[in-house]
């Protein structure tokens, strides 16, 4: 009996070598054909995932046999299966037959930063691809005792979509669907199950309104690679995605290849691309036409015989001869017009009418519509096309016309295309790498490498690196020398570096037209006097949303750019939060690894926890779901802009972008309840947002609140473990399962299961390294939550992120109108009509770690990880060189307002010779604007009332381009945001404390134009504030049980702060 159905891809799926990159391929790899293995077979797949078979050790088992014993206690009778076959269907091939590349990164325990030399890379069959799968099932074997009922029970749990093919199945990978008529029908009474089989599945979700951004790993630009290298035209004019299919293949194939320089390409570009449209239209518009024509000499033949037409109706109708009409209608029509009250004679006339078929060009309307459309030229030019439909010169000219106003932004993909040629240089480092190794496998097949030479590192074969020498010895010294001369495996290793090397190109290719498009494009200033804010001045975003390809059939047989966060990500940051708990509350002890790895697996063992990745449950259109975000290092000793240190950030904000994840356990025992009780309480954590997903959380991003939506158990005993687990709820029988399904349950998925992780006293101090720094790997010291209030005293303005909301254009210039900060999208077109005005954390964190390097006197850079000043090691520091990385223990939150009052300021520039002295603003002939600096080190800002030149506006009325007009929040504004806080000593805590209540009298100044008394705000914090007391933290109390007040008065302690008296006259606020 043979089974034949498809097997769907629900995540992307891996199956190759640990210690590789690639998909492994079919036969030599030089087809570049993908299956997922029927059997074990063979020593290099031995410890890969197959359906069937065993390993000689017999460590590893077919998963079908695997799934088979786990359900029934028993293994599989034998033969039952003669043999599985899945191929990779021949429709979900992209054209290159390479499919997505999914990178990740260790975290360092201690730093919380990314390790050296510990990150991975996978090609990844794409997530909704279909395989082929031929199942051969032996009757006989199936005819006997309950075989029948038993496989029918086994593929089932294949088509619920409860079974994992490959690597990475805790980190969201491998999950697959089997879509099948099945060749028997479902059993009258389902067969016995093992007592011990269960399956837990936990669906969450969790939305934007706490923004996240998991970054992409590509798209860093390397400043120290040429602006300009070699490039083929074709890369450029595959980012070219608003050009119609058919013209992009011509494009490619007139000026596809390597281009001398980017003006020159951007020149043929502009000559060659009319003609292709032209010569694409006319193509287009050929085919055969029928027509209907008056001859002049027919209707000379109707003047004359026995019944002539009259003169009156000759001369009438002499107009029409010799002129083709498209429609029978048509010269019907154009007859009747013509002849009048005589339109009774037209039959006569109509008779000696020539029907014609021949070739001819009318111009095709749907075509020129879709080049209209996707050009963004304009329609209307449609009749004068049509009119020019026979004429190749004209028709190009008319389109050389039209084309001259989306030139530009073909040039701006092309100048974008070319920058990130300066990216990702590590992908050349990986190919030359590669390609050396290649060279030396190469000379072993050909004999040129002698066997002394394999054991000595020191003589590197003619025309090989020493170095690559000596790496690929490092890589394979496990290897004899005749091993690795066995010809067959060499050339299958040869095929795939080869292919390695030409997955990596493609792959970066298809990322830097992605990183391309222009919602991937920040907006910079530029033109004359940088008043001229737009794309084409822009690049890809610093940080973007992490994403994958995954398959969609279309025209163009490519994947689609999905938005996702990695299953490893969300594994990563469960196992991060559980081990800081328990090393907290158990220390490093045995008990706290054994739990560990029960639930995330080590090193041959399998974690319990199988998490999925989390897909956006609605896809959003990019330009509008998306907000951005500036960062800019400023010099603290003149609080200007350093420019080269600006980053900005595309992230996800809101309700309406929402992720889905799933959690898998499967056969909980009673020995897994003390692990399972952790794993509930790391659900709580979740909900309340203290489990961070990626990056920038020290600036807000990924502290999202989870939500269970459904809770599906399955269990082959309805008593036991499930009672422990979820009390006396009722179970429903379905096949061989007795099931419990729960929605939308308020705390943990329903989970009753919630024993307390007691301790018998957690760490009073911050955990320390050996090289001197505070640790994250657990906590101590004091941790909690700053809640603060935000009140603003004079107008505040922080600049929206992407461009301005309004400009108009003046004589002497564009004028751009700047509103205040909001989570909206760059684009100002895509903005909300009601915004979302708020403080930008990386604003608010760093207004207040330069008031904390004052405070601590952090005046010298710090010159490693183990040598840091005060504020470099609370609020984290990146340095230069491997593992020279901190995160820093504080996370500031976005400060959101709510209904805030804003007005339009007309602040004119410059303002040198304006000072405010002994109460008042004064004008001085001096052109320098005066400095309060602290020990000659930084800059602060004296508060004072706005000056007399800044005036306020009814709206954005600009009269003068050398002005800046700004919305600003009026004074009585109010926002609140956090301060989360972890591992802090007391005078640490102390300082941070002052540093952001300051003292009665005094108040802080963010944002623009603070020299001219923009930006005075005064922090107060809320009773909401508190300390987290690790003992009764999940003790099973409620909130309030570990939650220790945190009293401003109570930890207001001047003592700590350096230049305590310069900064109470800098920071004071009594003459506002």
């Amino acid at each position: 009996m043979l089974l034949e159905g498809q097997l769907i891809t629900e995540t992307p799926i891996y199956r190759g070598n640990a210690r590789k990159t690639l998909f492994t391929r079919d036969g030599d790899g030089t087809q570049r054909l993908i299956s997922l293995a029927g059997e074990i077979s063979g020593t290099a797949q031995s410890l890969m995932d197959a359906f069937m078979g065993q390993s000689r050790d017999g460590k590893n088992i077919g998963l079908l046999h695997r799934l088979w014993l786990r359900l029934y206690g028993s293994p599989m009778p034998k033969g039952l299966i003669a043999h599985v076959d899945c191929r990779l269907q021949e429709a979900s091939y992209p054209r290159s037959r390479f499919f997505d590349l999914r990178m990740g990164l260790k975290l360092d325990e201690d730093r919380w930063a990314a390790e050296a030399n510990a990150n991975y890379k996978m090609e990844t069959a794409f997530r909704n691809a279909t395989f082929n799968i031929t199942i051969a099932i032996d009757d006989a074997t199936l005819q006997k005792g309950d075989n029948a009922a038993r496989l029918y029970y086994v593929l089932q749990e294949l088509r619920e979509g409860r079974f994992w093919f490959g690597a990475g199945k805790s980190k969201g990978l491998g999950r697959c669907r089997l879509e099948a008529q099945l060749p028997f029908s479902a059993p009258t009474a389902p067969p016995p199950v093992h007592p011990g089989a269960n399956h837990l599945r936990l669906t969450l979700t969790f939305d934007s309104l706490n923004p996240v951004l998991v970054g992409w790993n590509w798209g860093k630009v390397d400043p120290e690679v040429p602006a300009f290298t070699a490039i083929e035209g074709r890369l450029l004019v595959n980012a070219m995605r608003d050009l119609p299919d058919p013209i992009r293949k011509r494009l490619e194939m007139v000026i596809g290849g390597p281009i001398l320089g980017p003006e020159d390409w951007k020149r043929k570009l502009a000559e060659y691309l009319p003609r292709i449209l032209a010569v694409w239209l006319q193509e287009r518009s050929t085919g055969e036409m029928e027509s209907w024509m008056l001859r002049a000499s027919a209707l000379a033949k109707l003047s004359k015989g026995k019944y002539p037409l009259s003169k009156k109706v000759i001369e009438a109708v002499q107009p029409l001869c010799e002129r083709p009409f498209p429609t029978k209608e048509a010269i019907e029509t154009a007859l009747k017009e013509a002849l009048g009250d005589k339109a009774n004679m037209g039959k006569r006339i109509f008779e000696v009418i020539e029907h014609q078929r021949q070739a001819g060009r009318q111009l095709d309307h749907e075509a020129w519509l879709s080049v209209a459309n996707s050009l963004g030229v304009d329609p209307a030019l449609e009749d004068r096309l049509a009119a020019q439909i026979n004429d190749e010169a004209a028709l190009t000219e008319t389109l050389a016309k039209a084309c001259s106003q989306v030139m530009p932004r073909l040039y701006l993909q092309v100048d974008q295309q070319i920058t990130l040629l300066q990216s990702d240089a590590w992908v050349d480092v990986e190919i030359a790498t590669r390609e050396e190794h290649l060279r030396i496998k190469t000379l072993l097949l050909e004999g040129k490498i002698r066997e002394s030479q394999w054991d000595d590192r020191s003589q590197p074969p003619e025309g090989v690196n020493p170095a690559a020498w000596r790496s690929f010895l490092d890589e394979h010294s496990r290897v004899r020398y005749q091993h690795m001369l066995h010809p067959a495996n060499l050339r299958k290793s040869i095929a795939n570096d080869r292919n390695f090397i030409a997955f990596l190109r493609h792959h970066r290719e298809r990322v830097r037209q992605e990183l391309a498009q222009p919602y991937h494009i920040d907006f910079r200033a530029g033109g004359p006097f940088n008043r001229e804010v737009s794309r084409k001045y822009g690049k890809p975003y610093d940080t973007m949303f992490m994403r994958m390809l995954s398959w969609t059939p279309s025209t163009r047989e490519e994947g689609m750019w999905e938005i996702y966060i990695p299953g490893s990500t969300i594994k990563g940051a469960f196992r991060r939060r559980a081990s800081q708990v328990l090393k907290t509350l158990w220390g490093e002890s045995a008990q706290t690894t054994r739990i560990l790895n029960r639930l995330f697996g080590t090193q041959g063992q399998r974690g319990g926890i199988l998490f999925s990745d989390a897909y956006l449950m609605d896809p959003q259109d990019p330009r509008q779901a998306w907000c951005s975000m500036d960062g800019v290092k400023m010099d603290p000793q003149t609080a200007r802009p350093i420019e080269t240190a600006k980053h900005d950030y595309l992230f996800a904000y809101g309700g309406q972008l929402v992720f889905r994840l799933q959690v898998d356990v499967l056969d909980i025992t009673e020995a897994d309840l003390e692990a399972l009780s952790l794993l509930v309480h790391l659900l709580q954590d979740f909900e309340r947002g203290d489990i961070p997903l990626g990056g920038e959380k020290t600036s807000g991003f990924g502290w999202v609140n989870a939500k269970a939506t459904e809770t599906v158990w399955l269990t082959a005993t309805p008593n036991g473990i499930t009672r422990k687990l979820f009390g006396d709820r009722a179970l429903t029988r379905e096949g061989i399962w007795h099931r419990l399904i729960l929605k939308d349950q308020p705390t943990a998925g329903g989970l009753s299961l919630i024993a307390p992780i007691t301790t018998q006293k957690a760490a009073q101090t911050p955990p320390r390294t050996t090289a001197g720094f505070i640790s994250h790997r657990s906590f101590g010291g004091y941790c909690g939550t700053l809640a603060v209030e935000a009140e603003v005293l004079t107008p505040l303005h922080v600049r929206e992120s992407g461009e301005p909301s309004f400009r108009t254009q003046l004589d002497g210039g564009p004028v751009n109108g700047w509103d205040f900060f909001s989570m909206a999208p760059p684009e100002a077109a895509m903005r909300p009509e009601t915004k979302c005005y708020a403080l930008p954390s990386r604003s608010i964190k760093g207004m207040l770690r330069h008031l904390y390097a004052i405070a601590s006197d952090s005046r010298g850079p710090s010159p490693d990880v183990s040598r840091l000043n005060p504020v470099d090691t609370l609020f984290g520091w990146v340095g230069t060189g491997p593992n020279q990385a901190l995160m820093g223990r504080l996370a500031f939150g976005f400060g959101l307002f709510e209904a805030p009052e804003l007005a339009w300021f007309k602040v004119p520039y410059p303002y040198t010779g304006w000072v405010h002295s002994e109460g008042q603003w004064k004008h001085t002939a001096s052109r320098a604007v005066p400095m309060l600096l602290i020990n000659k080190t930084w800059r602060l800002f004296p508060h004072a009332p706005l000056a007399p030149f800044v005036q306020q506006l009814f709206d954005f009325w600009p009269d003068t381009v050398q002005t800046s007009y700004c919305r600003a929040i009026l004074p009585g504004g109010r926002a609140r945001f956090t301060i989360r806080f972890w591992n802090l000593e007391e005078q640490e805590l102390q300082r941070l404390v002052w540093c952001v209540g300051l003292e009665p009298g005094l108040a802080h100044k963010l944002g623009l134009h603070r020299y001219v008394g923009f930006g005075s705000l005064r922090l107060h914090l809320l009773p909401e504030s508190f300390l987290i007391r690790w003992d009764d933290r999940y003790s099973g109390q409620s909130d309030e049980g570990w939650r220790l007040p945190l009293r401003f008065e109570d930890w207001l302690n001047p003592k700590g702060v350096a230049y305590y008296a310069e900064l109470q006259r800098a920071l004071d606020a009594k003459s506002l």
